[in-house]
């Protein structure tokens, strides 16, 4: 049994097994599929974009006001860092500190951690951005943000943060060409039905010295290895097409794009919940006690493996892919 891939267009994918949507437990079956060319995950049958859009409920997590919105402030030490190491504008009138790089970068291990560095005139979008959280931190730290979001849920509640967001596709927002210093699609790439499309529309309306920071579950990782159908990150339908640092390759080739870095960040997260899962449908082989371990919220558990996951980020094996992409010079 073969398909055509949804990447790359090749004939040469074959069938690996049957999955369906455990998040919410929608009807629906799904053959997962690996394209031996390009190395893109996918499934069949195809669903438009009617279909797919009744996978994406009301209560859907990304759709959700992130708790931490009125906790997190970035004032004072965290606003230092900022500055200091992420080369933000300073606010107001500031004396300038002069060990201020090296002591922002101590304090970066602790303090606005892995927060994307200022670029030009500060225009960021964010592709899929889901309730608006993570754009609303943003534009506190002093970003001018813009957001797409196809979910009529995530769009209104991005929007009642007083947010700048276009509910739909980001070929249809119509942004001005060479606009944007930072495009970001975090945990989006694998729900794009057409990602060469949207990647074609991002290179037009990206700044040519800007940058594209992509986060995607990996295929090429061991908890795909062990777990298959049971892996929390495959998640059909949504996911519709998976990626490995192959298959991303392919896509920035196809579009102009190359990969200035790939890092592996990925942790227990997937891993208990994937846990979940294969005993929920193969339990009957473990002893009770262990089926009857709360796998996601057992905090034990997770910070015991931790060690294990940056170990297998570091072989590359993790199954959390982060890439920072660019335009090839001379194509913008």
């Amino acid at each position: 049994m073969s398909e055509s891939c949804r990447l790359c267009g090749s004939q040469d994918a074959a069938a690996l097994f049957e999955s369906r949507d455990r998040v919410h437990g929608l009807p629906g079956s799904f053959t997962v599929f690996q394209c031996s060319h390009c190395g893109a995950v996918f499934y069949a049958p195809h669903l438009q974009a009617g279909e797919l859009s009744r996978y994406y409920p009301d209560t859907y997590g990304r759709y959700r006001r992130s708790k931490a919105i009125d906790r997190k402030t970035y004032k004072g030490i965290r606003r230092f860092v900022l500055e200091n190491y992420y080369g933000y504008p300073p606010l107001g009138k500031r004396r300038p500190f002069p060990v201020g790089r090296g002591a922002a970068f101590i304090l970066s291990f602790l303090m606005a951690k892995d927060a994307i560095p200022y670029r030009g005139e500060g225009r960021f979008l964010d592709v899929g951005c889901g309730g608006g959280s993570y754009l609303y931190r943003l534009q506190q730290w002093g970003w001018k943000v813009y957001g797409v979001e196809p979910g009529s849920a995530g769009a209104a509640q991005a929007r009642s943060l007083g947010l700048n967001v276009y509910q739909g596709q980001v070929e249809d927002a119509r942004f001005p060409d060479n606009f944007f210093n930072v495009v970001r699609l975090n945990h989006v790439l694998e729900h794009l039905a057409e990602p060469q499309a949207t990647f074609r529309e991002i290179a037009r309306v990206l700044n040519p010295d800007g940058v594209v920071y992509i986060t995607v579950p990996n295929t090429r990782s061991l908890n795909f290895w062990l777990f298959g159908e049971n892996w929390y990150g495959l998640d059909p339908p949504r996911h519709v097409v998976s990626y490995c640092p192959e298959a991303l390759r392919f896509l920035c080739d196809a579009t102009g794009f190359e990969i200035a870095m790939i890092r592996f960040r990925s942790g227990p997260f997937n891993f208990v919940r994937s846990v979940k899962y294969y005993l929920d449908d193969k339990g009957d082989r473990w002893p009770r006690w262990l089926r009857e371990i709360n796998w996601p919220s057992n905090k034990p558990i997770r910070r015991t493996l931790k060690p294990f996951f940056f170990l297998l980020d570091g072989l590359r094996l993790g199954d959390v892919l982060q890439a920072t992409l660019q335009l090839k010079r001379g194509e913008s």
